[in-house]
């Protein structure tokens, strides 16, 4: 017997044995994965919108502690009062809205709290979309002022929320000497409420 024919011989009882048991799924096996794919379809949007909130609260907070940092710094080595107000047009402080709006950095040379057109814009922040950030303090809830020696000389807490279940919130505490703190809560415990959530 040649190779060709034992080869060929070899091929039809291979072919006979896989034809013998079936290859596809059975019924049962069937449900099982339809049923696994369709729990894992069905987590996959809240698992992504957890993920959404989460990144957007700290991207956030991220920003203001940069920024409030970067004053900070500014003002010691200008030996200047340095200000972070808030802005929606990049130019002028205002004192509607919340802080979401935007913010600028400015060098407060005159001291009055207030940007004059003369007085140099350090940084600006234009708007940021979904997420609500409010500013509770014992001075302005509108801007604070870095002294020439980096205190603010008040204490206060920014709010960050991203929706209104209150799941995506974190709190940046500003301490007085001009230092910051992370924290869940607002001071002394105190929890972040986000049921006005602005949308």
């Amino acid at each position: 017997m040649d190779v060709n024919t034992q080869l060929g011989r070899d091929m039809d009882c291979l072919y006979s044995t896989y034809s013998k048991h079936q290859l596809g799924l059975t019924l049962l096996e069937l449900i099982v994965t339809l049923a696994i794919m369709a729990i894992v379809i069905s987590i996959i949007p809240s698992v992504s919108a957890a993920f959404i909130h989460s990144n957007r609260v700290t991207a956030a907070v991220n920003l203001i502690a940069g920024d409030m940092s970067y004053a900070r710094s500014e003002a010691v080595m200008r030996g200047q009062n340095v200000q972070l107000c808030k802005s929606s047009n990049g130019t002028k402080c205002i004192r509607t809205s919340q802080w979401e709006s935007g913010w600028i950095i400015f060098v407060d040379e005159n001291k009055n709290r207030k940007r004059e057109e003369y007085e140099e814009i350090l940084k600006y922040q234009p708007k940021l979309s979904q997420i609500n950030i409010t500013y509770k303090g014992s001075g302005s809830s509108n801007y604070i002022r870095f002294r020439a020696d980096g205190q603010t000389g008040v204490n206060g807490t920014f709010a960050f929320c991203s929706d209104q279940t209150g799941l995506y919130k974190k709190a940046l505490i500003l301490f007085r000497t001009g230092r910051l703190r992370l924290s869940k809560t607002r001071t002394k415990g105190k929890s972040i409420s986000c049921s006005a959530f602005r949308a």
